[in-house]
């Protein structure tokens, strides 16, 4: 066996150290004698010296193993991450649609990309759903959808009548499918929402959400650091957070701008801020963390579809016409679809070495490469330590 190269030591002062693994995202506290015990194992010029018969070290060898933290000597983690990435990215069985049911809104926040073009999801967009889910049988497991907006509540009954139709097809065909609906939580809307019968994570806006009008349905709140701080005592138990920029982009509605996001930006006063979010016994979402791909854009199973019916795999994409899949996303070798399938950082070479590969899995495709480097390699530190409070917290 042998040390994962995905290990790390995250130093604590007058506490034990803590072991974690960026692949597994497990920890494991380690006393001074366990700590001396695998700093020799992770050498090689003392591994061999070390007696793996004696029981305080058979008992770590075995916790270590079991957790991930020590693997086969012949395994290649980074071969094995690759193959499970593409097994998972080209699974057909499974489908996700994030579907823009309305740019209607009754917020009026200034910059709304969509004061000039308020409307409804059209019926060439939704012949456009029930396309590609058909394209899909038969094979297709699992179907997700993410409504948003807009606000989708002032759209509710066009979704119940979508819902109806793919319940037909998920019936007739035996798959099964849930939905998340993006939403600015007002009371009307939250009432609206709640009428669906199948199952439905909220992502509600802090900055308008009635906090005590939340069901006990899973909710996740989105908002800024200032917001999550303003509002953490109000928030339902069970309330995640997912910090977002929370003010509208110049293509999209605040409360998908930067959805994405995979982690916060963790300057030295956010850092401060989201330890204190945990402190309160919250969850912050998007805290680093392994994943089977970057990002929805380089998912070959996931697609985003505006209210006219333009198909795009990224966020930075919509609205530019000449980058929709339209009638496209079949057709592999197209250069709108080949962008995002022939996404494979495995072979870079600092990805390679990198040893939180599992967390960022190369960054962010949109932007230039090594643009997200930075701020995963240089915030390493704190990041290990938010991620351990998490953890402790039993908020991850």
């Amino acid at each position: 066996m042998k040390p994962s190269r995905y290990n790390h030591i995250i130093r604590r002062r007058n506490q034990s150290q803590l072991l974690y693994n960026s692949r597994q995202h497990v920890f494991l506290d380690m006393d001074n004698g366990q700590a001396a015990i695998f700093n020799g194992l992770s050498l090689p010029f003392t591994y061999n010296l070390i007696n793996q018969k004696d029981p305080p070290v058979a008992v770590l060898i075995s916790k270590l193993v079991k957790n991930g933290f020590m693997v086969d000597d012949h395994l290649d983690e980074l071969k094995e991450l690759e193959v499970l990435g593409h097994l998972y990215r080209f699974d057909r069985s499974r489908l996700d649609l994030w579907i823009n049911l309305s740019t209607r809104c009754d917020q009026l926040c200034p910059d709304c990309p969509y004061d000039a073009s308020r409307s409804d999801l059209s019926e060439t967009s939704q012949e456009t759903i029930y396309r590609i889910i058909a394209q899909r049988i038969p094979g297709i497991k699992t179907l997700q959808i993410y409504w948003w907006g807009g606000e989708p509540a002032l759209a509710w009954d066009l979704a119940k009548i979508i819902d109806q139709r793919i319940a037909g097809m998920a019936e007739q065909y035996g798959f099964a499918y849930s939905y998340q609906t993006i939403t600015n939580g007002s009371s009307q809307h939250l009432k609206a929402i709640d009428d669906l019968a199948r199952p439905n994570e909220l992502y509600v806006n802090l900055e308008s959400a009635h906090l005590d009008k939340l069901s006990d349905q899973p909710r996740v709140l989105l908002g800024n650091i200032q917001q999550a701080l303003k509002n953490r005592y109000r928030l339902p138990a069970g309330s995640r957070i997912r910090l977002i920029k929370n003010s509208p982009g110049p293509k999209l509605c605040r409360n998908v701008n930067q959805l994405c996001r995979s982690a916060p930006n963790l300057e030295d006063e956010e850092i401060e801020h989201i330890q204190s979010l945990l402190d309160s016994g919250l969850a912050v979402d998007n805290l680093p963390n392994p994943k089977m791909v970057a990002c929805q854009a380089v998912d070959p199973q996931s697609f985003i579809i505006d209210v006219a019916g333009n198909i795009y795999k990224c966020w930075e994409d919509l609205g530019s016409p000449g980058k929709s899949l339209n009638g496209k996303i079949d057709q592999p070798l197209d250069p709108q679809v080949f962008r995002w399938l022939d996404w494979n950082p495995y072979h870079e070479a600092h990805c390679r070495l990198c040893n939180i590969f599992p967390w960022c899995l190369g960054g962010c495709r949109a932007k230039p490469p090594d643009v997200d480097c930075s701020m995963w390699h240089y915030a390493l530190r704190e990041m290990l330590a938010l991620s351990a409070q998490a953890n402790k917290n039993g908020a991850l």
